[in-house]
């Protein structure tokens, strides 16, 4: 019995669904179809009731809930006990190395706590998406690779039998306007639409080429200002017109809302209609080798960190 089937038990019970459990987790529903079935086969007993409404535990199922929540919560208290605060693994092994895409370093930049976190149990590294790949195609299993994979690099992850990757949240790219522009009232932006309006862009090559590839049937040529920061974007829609839109992704402006030091009063984030613009942000393994406990727990760690801080943008 594999703690990660009591998980897929207890994400379960919680959805009421494998549509909304598999959802959550982020796999297959017929991956955790057979995970299910795989520990009712093993217990032998029947743990839920399937119906076309969803599922309901049964007796044995409730009994099963219980005893699963405690394990997996006296689990990750032993992990942490044994790992927490450990800058080198068993036996004077090298520490971890978190290699992370432009996306992923930004993402720590906006908040002192997960830098504190990265700190404790990683050496954290930016490099660029190709080396990334590299990096999980040749990893022993007691490094990580963290980056964000669009429609545009997609294929090049499909296509290597070495690595497989595991999304923990999405993203979606879009522009941040004024509220009192009419672009606020719109739930998404068409490509076409915004094409001519003057933009302020993030000239980071990955973040750049991104932009490119999503209009590359309707040019930007309206751009007014090209920079890395993300906080002079958001100053520039302050001190310009209400027309000026800024390039942006969903969840780097909702951290940039939770910091107080970001100028993000006033301003509102409205995606892109097109489903290429949305991003998968996770972790690439290498395909044919188990994650080290320490790697593990790295990952866990990110996990509860989203969930404990950024929980509003997940709902």
């Amino acid at each position: 019995m594999q703690i990660d089937s009591l998980r897929y038990f207890i994400a379960l019970a919680q959805a009421g669904s494998f549509y909304g459990a598999a959802k959550n987790l982020l796999i297959s529903q017929q991956g955790l179809n057979k995970a299910i079935t795989s520990l009712e086969t093993e217990l032998g007993i029947k743990l839920v009731e399937r119906s076309r409404r969803g599922v309901r535990l049964t007796s044995d199922g409730e009994v099963f809930l219980k005893h699963a929540e405690r394990i997996v919560n006296d689990h990750r208290s032993m992990v942490d006990e044994l790992l927490d605060g450990r800058f080198e693994g068993p036996e004077g092994e090298e520490p971890i190395t978190l290699y992370v895409s432009y996306y992923g370093a930004q993402t720590a930049v906006s908040n002192t706590a997960y830098i504190g976190l990265l700190a404790e149990n990683s050496t954290y590294l930016e490099e660029p998406f190709d080396k990334l790949i590299q990096r999980a195609t040749l990893s022993d299993g007691g490094d990580l690779c963290y980056l964000d994979i669009n429609a545009k690099s997609l294929p090049s992850i499909l296509q290597n039998p070495n690595v497989s990757f595991e999304p923990i949240m999405k993203t979606t790219f879009g522009f941040v306007c004024r509220e009192d522009s009419p672009l606020a009232r719109e739930t998404a932006l068409h490509r076409v639409d915004v094409a001519k309006m003057p933009i302020v862009l993030n000239s980071h090559r990955e973040m750049t080429q991104l932009a490119e590839w999503l209009f590359r049937d309707h040019p930007l040529d309206n751009v007014r200002m090209s920079v890395t920061s993300p906080r002079m974007l958001l100053e520039f829609l302050h001190a310009s017109d209400y027309e000026a839109i800024a390039a942006f992704d969903s969840f780097g402006f909702f951290v940039s809302q939770l910091d107080a030091n970001m100028p993000t009063d006033g301003l509102k984030f409205v995606p892109l209609s097109t489903p290429e613009a949305v991003s998968q942000v996770g972790f690439l393994y290498p395909r044919h080798r188990k994650l080290s406990l320490h790697a593990q727990h790295c990952v866990d760690l990110l996990k509860r960190f989203l969930a404990e801080n950024c929980g509003e943008y997940f709902e």
